[in-house]
């Protein structure tokens, strides 16, 4: 092989770089708009119960000035309990109950805006 296949493939290796570390920034950049949008406010309080008769609790309450509508998102869903999007207004409560329990690894992740 010769030299001047050696800066083909060197040229080559540079280029692909030079592309790669673009789309890095451009998808670095791409960030949906929406991730900021989907924060509960700290207003909404939760609390967890992690085994009853086989399922996992979470309890809403909405502390805000404001109507908020909350989806809990678990790790671990059935399609035997189904998560609904709850509208809460100032002061109101909700449940959302899910199955599998704790006991079989299930967790609460958190709320996001619906």
């Amino acid at each position: 092989m010769g030299k001047s296949s050696r800066r083909l493939r060197g040229a080559g290796v540079g280029a692909a770089l030079a592309v790669a570390a673009g789309a890095l920034t451009l998808g670095g950049t791409a960030q949906p708009a929406s991730a900021a949008d989907d924060q509960v406010p700290d207003c909404v309080k939760t609390e967890t119960v992690n085994e009853v008769f086989g399922y996992f609790g979470v309890f809403m309450t909405n502390n805000c000035d404001t109507e908020q509508r909350v989806l809990p998102t678990f790790l671990r869903q059935s399609a035997t309990t189904p998560v609904k999007c709850h509208t809460l207004q100032p002061g109101q409560e909700a449940t959302q109950w899910v199955h599998p329990s704790y006991l079989l690894g299930q967790r609460f992740l958190g709320l996001v805006r619906c």
